[in-house]
């Protein structure tokens, strides 16, 4: 039977950007995923889920501090959202704190469960991960900290910038789709870079889930030359997990590429353009070009067992004209100190050959790499009893021509699926990451 109404009363309530965040966060389930893993007191007035929903949508709505949770609540009518929430108050920082106290020792698991879930219900595309590690610095004095077994420490250790400082170590795996962060962990400051891929990657796959939805084999992961070390390649190859990542190009390396040279082996024009670059004319862009090869890599476990690892040394214009100037800079520089400690030869302090060498590594060699291409010699001339020594050096023009060769190259190193790619798309995947 239709019913009709003579008066309809309208009440407007602002909730801002949680139009958007709410449907999202009650398809993943979010929810009852922190209620399933942090159970609470049946006779808790608000579960853990409903408030860490709520911190979350704080969090991306508004991210202030968190004791203006119930100022928060109230502009946003959260009430209106959330029958559960009778007066604003009740969603306060009291709560959150023991949410998040229950959440710690459970994040690692929700986190892998959130994640899965949004790749089967968003489509997100995981084919592709990019791994790296930051520094997280802080400055000032910190007390003696708690020993509490599974809590990051704070460690002194450098940052990028070559500063001691107080530090944590954050790790974190980023989706190819749109750079969504999949993946994250904090360490102690003292944990080495290189060593936290394989049990953090180890660690997504498990929580997430992935061989459920996902071959290992079908992934590419990426990242920078902290990643690819011989012990992290093997843990790949052993998975049968693709990767792409630079390494420190080493003196058989080079030895290689000059090789490959001899054997007639030329660059090949890589037609890859940076994002930042498209808009430039043709011949205003940096050019690529690559030359490779394919190693075989046997596990030292395993003698029997082998893989196909492709190497491919990349040339770029850009990367070659800056080292070729910093080369020039460095050698001008020195040359410039060489000329002005001349004139203190036999002066002062510089009487002596160890003294003068001394003050040639300290003034004029300083930290240049430049400095391997310079032979510093005192000769001592007994009829020249006033001024008894002279300072000479020689640069080696031979080996800077050789080095110069050389300039702009990086070596990029393939396994698993990767090493399938052609050479041109193992340079789009990773500098497009």
């Amino acid at each position: 039977m239709a019913t009709q109404l003579h008066e309809v009363e309208f009440e407007t309530r602002t909730i801002g950007p949680l139009v958007l965040t709410t449907p999202v966060l009650r398809r993943l389930g979010f929810r009852e995923m922190v209620n399933r893993h942090c159970p609470i007191a049946e006779q808790a007035e608000l579960d853990h889920g409903l408030v860490a929903e709520l911190v979350t949508q704080s969090r991306l709505s508004d991210p202030t501090a968190l004791y203006d949770l119930p100022g928060w609540a109230e502009r946003v009518a959260i009430a209106a959202l959330y029958p559960e929430i009778e007066r604003t108050g009740q969603v306060n920082d009291d709560r959150a704190g023991r949410m998040l106290d229950a959440l710690y020792e459970q994040r690692a698991v929700i986190w892998g469960d959130l994640v899965a879930t949004a790749a089967r219900h968003y489509g997100l595309d995981l084919h592709r991960l990019h791994a790296d590690t930051m520094a997280m610095t802080f400055a000032g004095l910190f007390a003696d900290q708690p020993a509490d077994a599974g809590v990051p420490r704070l460690e002194p250790g450098y940052n990028p910038a070559g500063e001691w400082l107080q530090q944590l170590k954050l790790f974190a795996l980023a989706a190819g789709d749109g750079g969504l962060p999949v993946w994250f962990d904090v360490l102690p400051g003292g944990t080495g870079d290189s060593t936290t891929y394989a049990p953090q990657f180890a660690a997504f796959s498990d929580h997430a889930q992935l061989a459920r939805f996902l071959p290992l084999e079908d992934i590419i992961l990426l990242g920078d030359r902290k990643m690819p070390t011989a012990e992290n390649q093997l843990t790949w190859l052993r998975l049968n997990l693709g990767y792409i990542g630079p390494i420190t190009l080493q003196d058989h390396h080079r030895q290689t590429l000059r090789d490959l040279w001899e054997a007639g082996q030329t660059w090949q024009a890589m037609p890859y353009v940076a994002t930042r670059e498209a808009a430039k004319l043709p011949a205003q862009r940096t050019l690529y070009r690559g030359l490779g090869h394919t190693v075989t890599v046997t596990d030292p476990q395993d003698p029997t067992r082998y893989w196909s690892v492709r190497h491919l040394y990349v040339h770029s214009s850009a990367l070659a004209s800056r080292e070729a100037a910093r080369r020039l800079s460095d050698m001008q520089a020195i040359e410039a100190e060489l000329q002005r400690l001349q004139g203190l030869v036999n002066k002062y302090d510089d009487k002596t050959p160890e003294i003068i060498t001394r003050r040639v590594q300290s003034k004029a060699f300083k930290k240049r790499p430049a400095q391997t291409y310079f032979t510093i010699a005192v000769v001592h001339h007994a009829d020249r009893p006033t001024a008894p020594l002279e300072r000479r050096y020689s640069v080696n023009d031979v080996q800077v021509q050789r080095d110069a060769t050389l300039d702009g190259v990086y070596l990029l190193v393939a396994g698993g699926k990767a090493a399938t790619l052609s050479d041109a798309e193992m340079v789009a995947e990773w500098k497009g990451q």
